[in-house]
Protein backbone atom coordinates (compact mmCIF):
# COMPACT_ATOMS: atom_id res chain seq x y z
CA UNK A 1 0.00 0.00 0.00
CA UNK A 2 1.63 3.08 -0.94
CA UNK A 3 0.73 6.76 0.70
CA UNK A 4 0.55 7.82 4.14
CA UNK A 5 -2.55 7.26 6.57
CA UNK A 6 -3.67 7.87 10.19
CA UNK A 7 -4.14 5.41 12.95
CA UNK A 8 -6.17 5.72 16.41
CA UNK A 9 -6.16 3.07 19.08
CA UNK A 10 -6.12 2.66 23.08
CA UNK A 11 -2.52 0.78 23.01
CA UNK A 12 0.42 0.26 20.38
CA UNK A 13 2.69 -2.73 21.08
CA UNK A 14 5.74 -2.62 19.14
CA UNK A 15 7.19 -6.09 18.29
CA UNK A 16 5.29 -9.05 18.00
CA UNK A 17 7.31 -12.08 19.83
CA UNK A 18 5.80 -13.35 22.35
CA UNK A 19 5.71 -10.64 24.96
CA UNK A 20 4.23 -8.26 22.03
CA UNK A 21 1.43 -11.07 20.72
CA UNK A 22 0.30 -11.88 25.23
CA UNK A 23 0.36 -8.35 25.43
CA UNK A 24 -1.67 -7.43 22.38
CA UNK A 25 -4.18 -10.57 22.98
CA UNK A 26 -4.58 -9.34 26.49
CA UNK A 27 -5.54 -5.83 25.61
CA UNK A 28 -7.86 -7.17 23.39
CA UNK A 29 -9.46 -9.27 25.74
CA UNK A 30 -10.04 -6.08 28.23
CA UNK A 31 -11.93 -4.15 25.24
CA UNK A 32 -8.96 -2.18 23.67
CA UNK A 33 -8.41 -0.62 20.44
CA UNK A 34 -5.12 -2.23 19.60
CA UNK A 35 -2.56 -2.34 17.50
CA UNK A 36 0.33 -4.53 17.01
CA UNK A 37 3.45 -3.66 14.94
CA UNK A 38 6.07 -6.25 13.92
CA UNK A 39 7.49 -9.17 13.00
CA UNK A 40 5.91 -12.60 14.38
CA UNK A 41 8.63 -14.49 12.32
CA UNK A 42 10.40 -14.93 15.38
CA UNK A 43 8.12 -17.51 17.21
CA UNK A 44 9.03 -20.55 14.57
CA UNK A 45 12.50 -20.59 16.40
CA UNK A 46 11.20 -21.14 20.19
CA UNK A 47 10.72 -24.42 21.37
CA UNK A 48 6.94 -23.95 22.02
CA UNK A 49 7.62 -24.66 26.31
CA UNK A 50 6.58 -21.73 28.22
CA UNK A 51 9.26 -21.80 31.06
CA UNK A 52 8.41 -20.08 34.52
CA UNK A 53 11.61 -20.64 36.66
CA UNK A 54 13.90 -23.91 35.06
CA UNK A 55 17.03 -23.02 37.29
CA UNK A 56 18.00 -21.15 40.40
CA UNK A 57 20.69 -20.03 41.84
CA UNK A 58 21.50 -19.83 37.86
CA UNK A 59 24.97 -21.35 37.95
CA UNK A 60 23.29 -24.31 39.93
CA UNK A 61 24.29 -27.47 38.61
CA UNK A 62 20.68 -29.19 37.68
CA UNK A 63 17.17 -27.70 37.50
CA UNK A 64 14.49 -26.60 39.69
CA UNK A 65 11.87 -29.03 40.66
CA UNK A 66 9.61 -25.83 42.63
CA UNK A 67 9.80 -22.62 40.99
CA UNK A 68 7.44 -21.11 44.07
CA UNK A 69 10.56 -21.96 45.95
CA UNK A 70 12.88 -20.86 43.65
CA UNK A 71 10.79 -17.37 43.15
CA UNK A 72 11.07 -16.76 47.00
CA UNK A 73 15.03 -17.59 46.48
CA UNK A 74 14.92 -15.59 43.87
CA UNK A 75 13.48 -12.52 45.34
CA UNK A 76 15.34 -12.84 48.25
CA UNK A 77 18.86 -12.35 46.55
CA UNK A 78 17.52 -10.52 43.18
CA UNK A 79 14.66 -7.94 43.85
CA UNK A 80 15.65 -5.97 40.48
CA UNK A 81 14.53 -9.06 38.28
CA UNK A 82 11.31 -9.00 36.06
CA UNK A 83 9.55 -10.88 38.93
CA UNK A 84 10.67 -8.68 41.67
CA UNK A 85 7.07 -7.63 41.81
CA UNK A 86 5.09 -10.63 41.24
CA UNK A 87 3.19 -13.25 43.71
CA UNK A 88 3.34 -17.52 42.64
CA UNK A 89 -0.07 -17.72 42.59
CA UNK A 90 -0.92 -14.33 39.92
CA UNK A 91 2.29 -15.90 37.79
CA UNK A 92 -0.08 -19.44 37.71
CA UNK A 93 -3.12 -17.14 36.79
CA UNK A 94 -1.50 -15.71 34.27
CA UNK A 95 -0.26 -18.93 32.76
CA UNK A 96 -3.86 -20.12 32.82
CA UNK A 97 -5.06 -17.19 30.58
CA UNK A 98 -2.75 -18.13 28.55
CA UNK A 99 -3.56 -21.59 28.40
CA UNK A 100 -7.22 -20.70 27.77
CA UNK A 101 -6.85 -18.12 24.98
CA UNK A 102 -4.35 -20.67 22.71
CA UNK A 103 -7.11 -23.66 23.32
CA UNK A 104 -9.67 -21.08 22.17
CA UNK A 105 -6.86 -20.76 18.90
CA UNK A 106 -7.08 -24.70 18.24
CA UNK A 107 -3.93 -24.86 20.07
CA UNK A 108 -3.76 -26.83 23.70
CA UNK A 109 -1.02 -26.92 26.21
CA UNK A 110 -0.66 -28.51 29.69
CA UNK A 111 -0.16 -26.44 32.70
CA UNK A 112 1.70 -27.77 35.67
CA UNK A 113 -0.11 -28.27 38.67
CA UNK A 114 2.57 -26.30 40.55
CA UNK A 115 5.45 -28.47 39.65
CA UNK A 116 7.96 -28.25 36.82
CA UNK A 117 7.66 -30.47 34.08
CA UNK A 118 10.93 -32.64 33.04
CA UNK A 119 10.53 -32.43 29.11
CA UNK A 120 12.46 -34.67 26.68
CA UNK A 121 14.78 -32.67 24.51
CA UNK A 122 16.12 -33.86 20.71
CA UNK A 123 19.95 -33.65 22.73
CA UNK A 124 17.91 -35.93 25.27
CA UNK A 125 18.62 -33.63 28.17
CA UNK A 126 15.80 -32.82 30.67
CA UNK A 127 14.34 -29.61 30.26
CA UNK A 128 12.65 -28.04 33.33
CA UNK A 129 9.22 -26.37 32.10
CA UNK A 130 6.03 -24.94 33.44
CA UNK A 131 3.29 -25.56 30.68
CA UNK A 132 3.90 -27.67 27.76
CA UNK A 133 2.03 -28.42 24.36
CA UNK A 134 0.00 -31.10 25.03
CA UNK A 135 0.97 -33.58 22.35
CA UNK A 136 4.62 -33.38 24.67
CA UNK A 137 2.88 -33.75 27.83
CA UNK A 138 2.66 -37.90 28.11
CA UNK A 139 6.67 -37.74 27.93
CA UNK A 140 6.61 -35.43 31.12
CA UNK A 141 6.03 -38.40 33.21
CA UNK A 142 8.88 -40.65 31.99
CA UNK A 143 11.43 -40.02 35.07
CA UNK A 144 8.50 -41.38 37.59
CA UNK A 145 7.02 -43.95 35.45
CA UNK A 146 10.21 -46.20 34.44
CA UNK A 147 8.26 -47.02 30.98
CA UNK A 148 9.87 -48.80 28.51
CA UNK A 149 10.60 -46.38 25.88
CA UNK A 150 11.21 -46.22 22.21
CA UNK A 151 12.48 -43.20 20.84
CA UNK A 152 12.01 -42.63 16.95
CA UNK A 153 13.67 -40.35 14.41
CA UNK A 154 12.86 -39.89 10.57
CA UNK A 155 15.30 -39.97 8.38
CA UNK A 156 16.27 -37.48 6.31
CA UNK A 157 15.64 -34.80 9.68
CA UNK A 158 18.54 -33.44 10.68
CA UNK A 159 19.20 -32.63 14.37
CA UNK A 160 16.93 -35.46 15.57
CA UNK A 161 18.83 -38.89 16.59
CA UNK A 162 17.36 -41.66 18.05
CA UNK A 163 20.60 -43.48 18.95
CA UNK A 164 21.87 -40.02 20.25
CA UNK A 165 18.83 -39.61 22.53
CA UNK A 166 18.52 -43.14 23.47
CA UNK A 167 22.28 -42.98 24.50
CA UNK A 168 21.99 -39.57 26.27
CA UNK A 169 18.79 -40.97 28.62
CA UNK A 170 19.97 -44.68 29.31
CA UNK A 171 21.42 -44.15 32.94
CA UNK A 172 18.01 -42.07 33.46
CA UNK A 173 15.72 -44.38 32.11
CA UNK A 174 15.23 -48.47 32.82
CA UNK A 175 14.72 -49.40 29.16
CA UNK A 176 14.76 -46.98 26.30
CA UNK A 177 15.13 -48.69 22.47
CA UNK A 178 16.05 -46.37 19.50
CA UNK A 179 14.40 -46.66 16.29
CA UNK A 180 14.65 -44.83 12.54
CA UNK A 181 11.79 -44.95 10.04
CA UNK A 182 11.95 -43.94 6.94
CA UNK A 183 9.13 -41.61 5.14
CA UNK A 184 8.40 -42.46 1.30
CA UNK A 185 9.73 -39.60 -0.64
CA UNK A 186 12.83 -38.92 1.48
CA UNK A 187 15.83 -39.75 0.88
CA UNK A 188 17.65 -36.58 1.75
CA UNK A 189 17.64 -33.95 3.90
CA UNK A 190 14.28 -32.83 5.06
CA UNK A 191 13.52 -29.23 6.57
CA UNK A 192 10.55 -29.75 9.53
CA UNK A 193 8.30 -27.69 7.87
CA UNK A 194 7.77 -29.87 4.75
CA UNK A 195 8.24 -33.52 7.36
CA UNK A 196 5.69 -31.80 9.18
CA UNK A 197 2.85 -31.46 6.09
CA UNK A 198 3.68 -34.78 4.81
CA UNK A 199 2.71 -36.46 8.13
CA UNK A 200 -0.62 -34.83 7.57
CA UNK A 201 -1.17 -37.28 4.64
CA UNK A 202 -3.00 -40.43 5.71
CA UNK A 203 -0.42 -42.44 3.64
CA UNK A 204 2.46 -40.95 5.53
CA UNK A 205 0.77 -41.95 8.88
CA UNK A 206 0.41 -45.68 7.42
CA UNK A 207 3.97 -46.20 6.83
CA UNK A 208 5.39 -44.32 9.78
CA UNK A 209 2.52 -46.97 11.78
CA UNK A 210 3.53 -50.05 10.21
CA UNK A 211 7.18 -49.34 10.94
CA UNK A 212 6.82 -48.63 14.69
CA UNK A 213 4.42 -51.70 15.12
CA UNK A 214 7.22 -53.95 14.54
CA UNK A 215 8.53 -52.51 18.18
CA UNK A 216 5.33 -51.84 19.80
CA UNK A 217 5.14 -55.06 22.08
CA UNK A 218 8.62 -53.64 23.33
CA UNK A 219 7.81 -50.68 24.58
CA UNK A 220 5.48 -49.01 26.65
CA UNK A 221 5.52 -45.58 25.26
CA UNK A 222 6.59 -43.62 22.19
CA UNK A 223 8.35 -40.33 21.48
CA UNK A 224 8.81 -38.71 18.08
CA UNK A 225 10.13 -35.68 16.84
CA UNK A 226 7.69 -32.69 17.41
CA UNK A 227 6.50 -32.85 13.47
CA UNK A 228 3.01 -33.95 14.15
CA UNK A 229 1.35 -32.10 11.59
CA UNK A 230 0.84 -27.89 11.57
CA UNK A 231 -2.77 -27.93 11.59
CA UNK A 232 -4.26 -30.57 13.83
CA UNK A 233 -1.63 -31.66 15.93
CA UNK A 234 -2.93 -33.15 18.58
CA UNK A 235 -5.37 -34.95 16.51
CA UNK A 236 -2.82 -36.63 14.79
CA UNK A 237 -0.88 -37.32 17.38
CA UNK A 238 -4.01 -39.24 19.03
CA UNK A 239 -4.74 -40.67 15.43
CA UNK A 240 -0.83 -42.13 15.56
CA UNK A 241 -1.52 -43.36 18.76
CA UNK A 242 -4.30 -46.10 18.25
CA UNK A 243 -2.30 -46.71 15.18
CA UNK A 244 0.33 -48.01 16.82
CA UNK A 245 -0.96 -49.33 19.73
CA UNK A 246 1.48 -47.05 22.28
CA UNK A 247 1.13 -43.67 24.09
CA UNK A 248 3.07 -41.14 21.98
CA UNK A 249 4.16 -37.73 22.47
CA UNK A 250 6.49 -35.23 20.69
CA UNK A 251 10.31 -34.38 20.94
CA UNK A 252 11.45 -30.71 20.67
CA UNK A 253 14.14 -29.84 18.40
CA UNK A 254 16.32 -27.30 17.32
CA UNK A 255 14.88 -24.31 15.37
CA UNK A 256 13.09 -23.87 12.84
CA UNK A 257 10.48 -25.39 15.13
CA UNK A 258 6.97 -26.60 14.19
CA UNK A 259 5.06 -26.47 17.96
CA UNK A 260 7.05 -22.58 17.16
CA UNK A 261 5.47 -22.10 13.80
CA UNK A 262 1.86 -24.10 15.80
CA UNK A 263 2.06 -21.18 18.36
CA UNK A 264 2.69 -18.17 15.69
CA UNK A 265 -0.34 -19.54 13.82
CA UNK A 266 -2.66 -19.74 17.25
CA UNK A 267 -1.42 -16.22 17.91
CA UNK A 268 -2.93 -14.90 14.31
CA UNK A 269 -5.91 -16.45 14.68
CA UNK A 270 -6.33 -14.91 18.03
CA UNK A 271 -5.55 -11.51 16.85
CA UNK A 272 -7.99 -11.50 13.91
CA UNK A 273 -10.89 -12.81 16.20
CA UNK A 274 -10.27 -10.76 18.83
CA UNK A 275 -9.97 -6.83 16.18
CA UNK A 276 -6.57 -6.43 16.85
CA UNK A 277 -4.84 -4.38 13.90
CA UNK A 278 -1.59 -6.74 12.98
CA UNK A 279 0.76 -3.89 10.73
CA UNK A 280 3.50 -7.14 10.23
CA UNK A 281 7.17 -5.61 9.36
CA UNK A 282 6.14 -2.34 10.19
CA UNK A 283 8.69 -0.05 11.30
CA UNK A 284 7.97 2.29 14.37
CA UNK A 285 10.32 4.84 14.79
CA UNK A 286 10.00 8.95 15.62
CA UNK A 287 7.42 8.47 18.72
CA UNK A 288 6.53 11.69 20.00
CA UNK A 289 4.53 12.18 23.54
CA UNK A 290 1.84 15.30 22.65
CA UNK A 291 0.82 15.59 26.65
CA UNK A 292 -2.35 12.94 26.04
CA UNK A 293 -1.09 10.31 23.29
CA UNK A 294 2.10 9.10 21.48
CA UNK A 295 2.70 9.84 18.42
CA UNK A 296 4.48 7.22 15.77
CA UNK A 297 5.74 6.96 12.34
CA UNK A 298 5.30 3.67 11.30
CA UNK A 299 6.70 2.71 7.86
CA UNK A 300 8.05 -0.11 5.06
CA UNK A 301 9.46 0.80 1.89
CA UNK A 302 5.96 1.69 0.35
CA UNK A 303 4.10 2.54 3.06
CA UNK A 304 3.57 5.14 5.87
CA UNK A 305 0.69 5.86 8.49
CA UNK A 306 0.94 7.71 11.81
CA UNK A 307 -0.80 5.96 14.47
CA UNK A 308 -1.81 7.90 17.48
CA UNK A 309 -1.64 5.72 21.24
CA UNK A 310 -3.18 6.20 25.06
CA UNK A 311 -0.01 3.83 25.76
CA UNK A 312 2.39 1.88 24.58
CA UNK A 313 4.13 -1.00 25.52
CA UNK A 314 7.79 -1.98 24.25
CA UNK A 315 8.38 -5.30 23.52
CA UNK A 316 11.37 -5.37 21.02
CA UNK A 317 13.09 -8.24 22.48
CA UNK A 318 17.16 -8.11 22.45
CA UNK A 319 19.57 -7.76 20.79
CA UNK A 320 18.41 -10.58 17.73
CA UNK A 321 15.11 -8.52 17.55
CA UNK A 322 16.68 -5.37 17.53
CA UNK A 323 15.65 -3.65 20.60
CA UNK A 324 18.69 -3.16 21.82
CA UNK A 325 21.61 -2.14 19.76
CA UNK A 326 25.26 -2.88 21.23
CA UNK A 327 27.60 0.10 19.81
CA UNK A 328 31.14 -0.08 20.47
CA UNK A 329 31.24 1.77 23.43
CA UNK A 330 27.76 1.37 24.79
CA UNK A 331 23.83 -0.32 24.34
CA UNK A 332 21.44 1.59 23.04
CA UNK A 333 17.72 1.32 22.86
CA UNK A 334 16.79 2.65 19.67
CA UNK A 335 13.17 3.28 19.39
CA UNK A 336 12.36 5.86 22.84
CA UNK A 337 16.16 5.75 23.77
CA UNK A 338 15.64 4.79 26.78
CA UNK A 339 18.07 4.06 29.86
CA UNK A 340 19.75 1.23 29.51
CA UNK A 341 21.26 -0.73 32.39
CA UNK A 342 24.84 -2.38 31.53
CA UNK A 343 28.28 -3.11 32.40
CA UNK A 344 30.23 0.34 32.81
CA UNK A 345 32.86 -0.72 30.55
CA UNK A 346 32.81 -3.00 27.74
CA UNK A 347 35.18 -5.14 28.58
CA UNK A 348 33.26 -5.98 31.49
CA UNK A 349 30.45 -7.59 28.50
CA UNK A 350 31.67 -10.83 28.81
CA UNK A 351 33.56 -13.07 30.67
CA UNK A 352 36.95 -14.76 29.84
CA UNK A 353 35.28 -18.01 29.74
CA UNK A 354 32.48 -18.42 27.26
CA UNK A 355 31.00 -21.20 29.46
CA UNK A 356 31.61 -19.21 33.17
CA UNK A 357 29.15 -20.74 35.06
CA UNK A 358 27.42 -17.19 36.25
CA UNK A 359 26.99 -15.88 32.68
CA UNK A 360 27.93 -13.07 31.51
CA UNK A 361 27.01 -9.63 32.31
CA UNK A 362 26.05 -8.56 28.72
CA UNK A 363 23.05 -10.57 29.72
CA UNK A 364 21.70 -8.57 32.46
CA UNK A 365 21.64 -5.74 30.46
CA UNK A 366 18.36 -4.03 29.61
CA UNK A 367 15.61 -1.47 30.79
CA UNK A 368 14.89 -1.05 34.24
CA UNK A 369 11.38 -0.77 35.46
CA UNK A 370 9.24 0.34 38.10
CA UNK A 371 6.87 -2.62 39.33
CA UNK A 372 4.31 -2.02 36.79
CA UNK A 373 6.66 -2.09 33.87
CA UNK A 374 7.29 1.44 33.20
CA UNK A 375 10.90 1.90 31.93
CA UNK A 376 12.57 4.53 34.61
CA UNK A 377 15.12 7.14 33.31
CA UNK A 378 18.60 7.83 35.21
CA UNK A 379 17.05 9.35 38.21
CA UNK A 380 14.81 6.19 38.93
CA UNK A 381 11.97 7.82 37.83
CA UNK A 382 8.99 6.72 34.95
CA UNK A 383 9.98 8.11 31.61
CA UNK A 384 5.87 8.72 30.78
CA UNK A 385 3.08 7.72 32.99
CA UNK A 386 1.61 5.05 29.51
CA UNK A 387 4.74 3.29 28.70
CA UNK A 388 6.09 -0.03 28.98
CA UNK A 389 8.96 -2.46 28.64
CA UNK A 390 8.12 -6.14 28.41
CA UNK A 391 9.65 -9.58 27.85
CA UNK A 392 13.47 -9.71 27.02
CA UNK A 393 14.27 -6.52 26.66
CA UNK A 394 13.86 -6.44 30.50
CA UNK A 395 16.92 -5.95 32.92
CA UNK A 396 18.47 -8.33 35.42
CA UNK A 397 17.12 -10.96 33.65
CA UNK A 398 19.67 -13.84 32.01
CA UNK A 399 16.73 -15.81 31.39
CA UNK A 400 18.29 -18.20 29.24
CA UNK A 401 20.18 -19.62 32.13
CA UNK A 402 17.27 -19.02 34.36
CA UNK A 403 15.07 -20.87 31.97
CA UNK A 404 12.69 -17.91 32.43
CA UNK A 405 12.06 -16.56 28.94
CA UNK A 406 8.62 -17.22 28.82
CA UNK A 407 7.37 -16.66 32.27
CA UNK A 408 8.87 -13.15 32.64
CA UNK A 409 7.13 -12.05 28.69
CA UNK A 410 3.86 -13.19 30.64
CA UNK A 411 4.12 -11.66 33.22
CA UNK A 412 5.42 -8.44 32.31
CA UNK A 413 2.86 -8.52 29.12
CA UNK A 414 -0.37 -9.29 31.27
CA UNK A 415 0.84 -6.42 34.44
CA UNK A 416 1.84 -3.79 31.68
CA UNK A 417 -1.82 -4.30 30.01
CA UNK A 418 -3.59 -4.74 33.24
CA UNK A 419 -2.05 -1.49 35.06
CA UNK A 420 -2.71 0.47 32.12
CA UNK A 421 -6.52 -0.64 32.35
CA UNK A 422 -6.93 0.41 35.86
CA UNK A 423 -5.10 3.92 34.98
CA UNK A 424 -7.58 4.77 32.48
CA UNK A 425 -10.59 3.32 32.68
CA UNK A 426 -10.13 1.33 35.97
CA UNK A 427 -11.10 -1.94 34.35
CA UNK A 428 -9.61 -4.89 36.38
CA UNK A 429 -8.72 -7.85 35.22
Amino acid sequence: MNGHRDMDCDLLVIGAGLAGMVAAVRAAHLGLRTVLAGNSGGLILVSGLMDYLGVYPMDAQGSLDDPAQGLAWLLANNSAHPYGGARHEQIVQYFGFLKDVLGKAGLDYHLSPGRNLPVLTSLGTMKPSFMVPKTMEKGTHLLGDEKRLLVIDIKGLQGFSARQVAAKVKNRLAHVIPLSVEIPGVNTSIPPLVLAERFEDPRVQEVFASQVLAYSDQADIAGMPAVCGIHDSLGLQKKLETMIGLDLFEIPGIPPSIPGLRLKNAFDRLLAASGVTFLSNIMIKDPVFNGKKFICTGTTDSRSLSISARGVVLATGRFLGNGLHARRDRIVEPVFNLNVHQPVMRNLWHETNFLARQGHQINQAGVETDPGFRPLNAKGQPVFSHLYAVGSILAHNDWVRLKSGAGVSLVSACTAVDGFCRKNWGVES
